[in-house]
């Protein structure tokens, strides 16, 4: 049977982690706060909008001005980055997403977005129609990195933890797969490096989305997934194989004006 695939959204199956640095920037420099630290805001891409902006104004998640800034953000993107959508595709997702429908495989997308948000741009991205099941924050008890929005999912999918996989650009998917006892892989060319995959539990990090394909099949034709510790480091590429995206992202940030 082909197991259950679990995509995130941002970073993994659409190039935005880019437009949401930029538009958190700009929610910020709007609050008067001084230009943040590149590394600190591309760290909250892929985690929710409220606890990023409370880290990132050192305030508490409950202050006004968190959930002003929070729902700013969905405005702007919402208004400059969602009509973009449809170029925003990663390269090779289309055909992936066709070809596992082809060959049995249920899909989802697990994602930190509120529901609105992400239904809205995966209808723009014209990716809806592809999956099975979107789950979002707020539908489970806890979040990413904790297991429960992919329990969920596979519960949706009804197929058992043990025949699903999560693919996701950011640590916390990978802590979340493995924290459910699913199979990790790790895409490098989101927001989190190849090393940073390995470290928090992938068993494997492709560079493309083909490569995720090919990885996939791998796993339905052995009919099994992968057990024990993942990888403490990359392994060598395969066939010479090298990254059609940046395998480190980069952590410029540009402030709109």
């Amino acid at each position: 049977m082909s197991p259950a695939v679990l995509f995130d959204m941002d970073g993994t199956l659409v190039d935005t982690p880019g437009a949401i640095v930029t538009t958190l920037c700009t929610v910020l420099e709007e609050l008067g706060t001084p230009r943040p630290d590149a590394l600190e805001v591309r760290a909250t891409v892929g985690r929710p909008l409220v606890p990023s902006f409370a880290s990132l104004l050192r305030l508490d998640e409950g202050d006004p001005t968190v959930s002003r800034a929070a729902e700013r953000f969905r405005t702007l993107f919402r208004n400059t980055v969602v009509p973009d959508a449809p170029r925003l595709v990663l390269p090779g997702v289309v055909t992936l997403l066709q070809e596992l429908r082809s060959d049995g495989h249920p899909l989802a997308v697990v994602t930190s977005k509120v529901r609105a948000g992400a239904e809205e741009m995966l209808e723009s991205a014209g990716l809806a129609s592809c999956f099975d099941a979107v789950v979002c924050h707020g539908m489970a008890e806890r979040g990413k990195p904790h297991p429960d929005l992919a329990l969920l999912a596979a519960d949706l999918l009804r197929r058992p933890a043990a025949e699903c996989v999560v693919v996701g650009d950011a640590v916390d998917d990978m802590r979340m797969a493995r924290s459910a006892g699913m199979t990790a892989i790790g895409v490098s060319y989101g927001v989190a490096d190849t090393r940073a995959l390995f470290e928090a539990g992938a068993h494997r990090v492709e560079h493309s989305a083909p490569a995720v394909g090919r990885a996939l099949s791998e796993l339905t034709l052995s009919g099994s997934t992968p057990s024990g510790p993942a990888p403490d480091r990359a392994p060598a590429s395969r066939d010479g194989e090298e990254p059609p995206y940046p395998a480190t992202p980069s952590t410029e940030v540009v402030i709109s004006t």
